[in-house]
């Protein structure tokens, strides 16, 4: 644990134990948008099946590219693979990084991720964020209506006060680009960051306090940092020599920082 192997992903999972990872938190290479090594999805998706523990979650974050003309849905024929091998679509977020983009001749301006939170049987830990105001915190709202499965209204009463902060919706938004998606400007080395408050939430939401956060595509080592600065162990494997340099130089410079705290 708390270690970057270098090496190929499906190699370091299969000597993992069948069903020892909580949560896997990866936002693979996808569609030849960037010039990564090849990889084996099908090889890949079969071991994360297989080290996720019961009750465990997969947070893979996923785009879309473009081939001969044409949207190559990639990101739905993984998802419907992962369905395939016994994984629960527990949830799809919508991850929108703000950021300045081109956009693709005659479409509009791609803004959004998939994240496809998959979980082997039903999630042994959800912890929903509760983080959006509120505009009539503190008031009592009494009289609400939902619909019956017949479509009649329904009344009811809710005696206590409106909360300050409410659930987030499925639609997350983050500042990207150079100093946004994070502060440690070497590690945009890397050409496709995840940003680290993506990787936190995500992290938060779906792992307790000492669980281990899983990433086989570690690249920069963003989800490694989040997990050690949020007080979850860390495991992970990169491919490329550079990066592995890069991601440890992150998680050296933020172990520092959490002995600052103390």
């Amino acid at each position: 644990m708390n270690t970057i192997t270098c090496g190929d992903c499906v190699e370091g999972m299969s000597k993992l134990l069948s069903d020892s990872i909580p949560l896997t938190v990866t936002s693979p290479p996808y569609d030849r948008v960037r010039n990564f090594a090849a990889w084996d999805f099908d090889r890949v998706a079969e071991q994360l099946y297989r080290v996720t523990m019961p009750g465990g979650v997969v947070c893979w974050v996923v785009q879309d590219g473009f081939e001969k003309g044409r949207r190559t849905c990639t990101s739905f024929k993984q998802a419907l693979r992962f369905f395939g091998l016994g994984f629960w679509m527990w949830e799809v977020l919508i991850v929108v990084v703000k950021s300045y983009q081109l956009p693709t001749t005659g479409r509009y301006v791609s803004l959004f991720h998939y994240c496809f939170v998959m979980s082997k049987g039903k999630p042994r830990k959800v912890n929903v964020l509760r983080d959006k105001p509120n505009k009539c915190a503190g008031m009592m709202k009494r009289n609400w209506h939902r619909r019956s499965p017949d479509g009649s209204m329904r009344k009811g009463v809710l005696p206590q006060p409106i909360a300050q902060y409410g659930l987030r919706g499925n639609v997350w938004e983050y500042a990207g680009g150079y100093g946004s998606t994070t502060k440690d400007k070497y590690a945009f080395a890397h050409p496709a960051l995840m940003p680290e408050k993506l990787a936190r939430d995500l992290i938060l939401s779906f792992s307790s306090p000492y669980d281990m956060v899983l990433d086989p595509f570690m690249g920069a080592g963003t989800t490694a940092k989040m997990a050690l600065l949020n007080g979850r162990r860390w495991l992970g494997f990169e491919i490329d020599d550079e990066y592995v340099a890069i991601a440890s130089e992150r998680l050296r410079n933020a172990e520092r920082l959490l002995v600052s705290r103390v």
